[in-house]
């Protein structure tokens, strides 16, 4: 009954029982999707490198930087700004606002990224303004502005200063129970449970060592609302730079409009489903809830770079730091990079969430470069530290 079959329908039949097969498979199995995306991220890495679009007369290194970005860091979609010492201002960016390339938009100058952690240079130069204006000083302690600090069971507490939070030494471990990293580790404290400062336990002595805290940043938000007669934070901030003239926003739980994908799957059993809802942005304003394009933070960062000292640039005599290595080691805002005594400082300020990255290097020099990225380094800190290095060199070749 079988003699009359052709055998390349046979073929046929078999090829599309296994189209079927796999597309079933992988339509049901979402972590099995997860991974092959991911897997298959160098297709999508060349198509974006293949759109790329600059401002005239660009460097070309600032479309270079793009596609080291996409290729070596899981970034299909970046923008960069470049402003010179003399104020001409250049940008490049690369690759597709959504998650499939040639099915939509390509990336503008004008498209949303988020800020991450870069969100804490507006709080350092906020704070830095009030203490200019002499409604502060960097050894104001916090407990005399929070005053739900009543009864701490960790007195050292009691003596944690502004200058400490800026500097990220005022005890906050965040990995602790108590050092309320972004990643939901610890207790909820800030903003809206300042009691719970009571019974805390730091992590150690304030102004013994280097600690990157997200808690002490929200701190010092809260601490700017209170000087400023408990006006939100946000609205704050908003206000005095002028976010009406840019495209700057403060994000919450889901996407804006103009807001770029993030390169971000989970692609374990256990994780965080998206980047959106992942974090409680409200309670992060002031460490890392901001929005724009990289030209608005290049511009805005430049502003607060040109202030007198105090300003973003500014290091503590106090901390003692190696600028030969680009560690962890925060001035009143940013962290100083300078490999030996007669080169150029650069200074850097970097974030990073679930699939995106942000950074921005200010050099003595007075030139700015912004960076956003929808993706994140396989190599982390390394990876981070090599796009800076790569930055550095060009800054220090600029006239």
């Amino acid at each position: 009954m079988f003699k009359n079959i052709n055998k390349t329908d046979v073929l046929i039949v078999i090829g599309l029982i296994l189209i079927v097969s796999v597309v079933g498979y992988y339509y049901t199995n979402t972590l099995a999707r997860s991974q092959l995306w991911v897997k298959t991220y160098s297709v999508r890495a060349e198509l974006s490198v293949r759109q790329i679009n600059c401002s005239d007369n660009s460097p070309a290194w600032l479309s270079d930087i793009l596609k080291y970005q996409t290729k070596y860091n899981n970034a299909p979609a970046n923008q960069i700004a470049y402003i010179e010492p003399n104020g001409t201002a250049h940008h490049c960016e690369n690759g597709y606002i959504g998650q499939y390339p040639l099915l939509s938009d390509i990336t503008s100058e004008q498209t949303r990224f988020r800020y991450a952690s870069v969100t804490k240079l507006w709080t350092a130069d906020t704070v830095l303004s009030l203490i200019k204006d002499g409604k502060l000083t960097l050894d104001t302690k916090l407990s005399g502005i929070i005053t739900e600090i009543d009864a701490p069971k960790d007195i050292r507490i009691n003596d944690i200063t502004i200058g400490q939070l800026l500097l990220h030494r005022a005890g906050f471990d965040r990995y602790s129970f108590s050092g309320n990293d972004m990643f939901g580790i610890g207790k909820n404290i800030c903003p809206n449970n300042l009691n719970g400062l009571n019974d805390i336990q730091l992590g150690f002595d304030p102004d013994s060592k280097t600690s990157y805290s997200n808690l002490g940043y929200c701190l010092l938000g809260e601490v700017i609302s209170r000087l400023n007669d408990n006006q939100p934070y946000t609205d704050i901030i908003a206000q005095q730079y002028n976010f009406a003239n840019t495209h700057l926003k403060f994000i919450s739980d889901s996407a804006l409009d103009d807001e770029v994908t993030y390169n971000y799957v989970e692609t374990g059993l256990t994780g965080f489903s998206d980047i959106y809802t992942a974090f409680d942005y409200d309670a992060l304003a002031s460490a890392a809830g901001l929005s724009g394009n990289a030209i608005d933070l290049a511009t805005q960062v430049r502003a607060m770079a040109l202030k007198s000292e105090p300003n973003i640039l500014s290091n503590a005599d106090s901390v003692k730091c190696d600028n030969t290595q680009i560690a962890e080691c925060y001035g009143y805002a940013m962290v100083t990079y300078q490999p030996d005594p007669q080169s150029i400082k650069v200074h850097y300020r970097d974030g990073n969430l679930l699939g995106l990255s942000s950074l921005v290097a200010v050099s003595d020099n007075g030139s700015v470069v912004a960076l956003l990225s929808n993706g994140t380094s396989n190599e982390g800190v390394e990876g981070s530290n090599k796009v800076k290095m790569i930055i550095y060199e060009h800054l220090i070749a600029t006239p």
